[in-house]
């Protein structure tokens, strides 16, 4: 037995692991969603069930232009050209989330909303694509854009 067979097991293992942890990465997995103009980026919004504050809207703009309402259980997708942008969620206050997009790129971004002194405060987190799938398999999409 030589040396290489030695040590295949051991290559074939770190070749699958490296290619596994490979597919976890934000911002660079093309969506069927995003086929359609592979020179803009795609930006999946979202808002869980168990998000506090239910009953009240996420409006939603980018650069100041509204595109969208997230209730309770809801997602939309949103296509942009590459580049600076600020998405704004505002319900009772505002909540910015400062964002460069790469064309035929996919984001996620989760929408939550914190009550605290009968205030309804909203945030915006940027997600990993396979954190962001698995969040909007069971919410219902709004078709704002398409």
């Amino acid at each position: 037995m030589n040396l290489l067979d030695q040590f295949r097991p051991l290559m074939l293992f770190v070749l699958v692991l490296s290619t596994a942890c490979s597919s976890v990465q934000t911002g660079s997995q093309p969506s069927p969603a995003s086929a359609s103009g592979s020179n803009l980026a795609t930006v999946y919004l979202y808002r869980t069930h168990d998000s506090p504050g239910g009953a009240v809207g996420v409006d939603i703009k980018d650069n100041g232009i509204d595109i969208g309402t997230l209730q309770d259980g809801t997602y939309f997708i949103y296509h942009a050209n590459p580049g600076q942008h600020v998405f704004t969620a505002t319900t009772d206050t505002t909540s910015t989330q400062n964002l460069k997009l790469q064309a035929g790129a996919t984001y996620y971004v989760n929408a939550r909303v914190v009550s605290s002194q009968h205030l309804f405060h909203p945030s915006l987190t940027i997600v990993f694509d396979l954190q962001g799938q698995a969040a909007i398999q069971n919410l219902r999409r709004l078709n704002y854009q398409e």
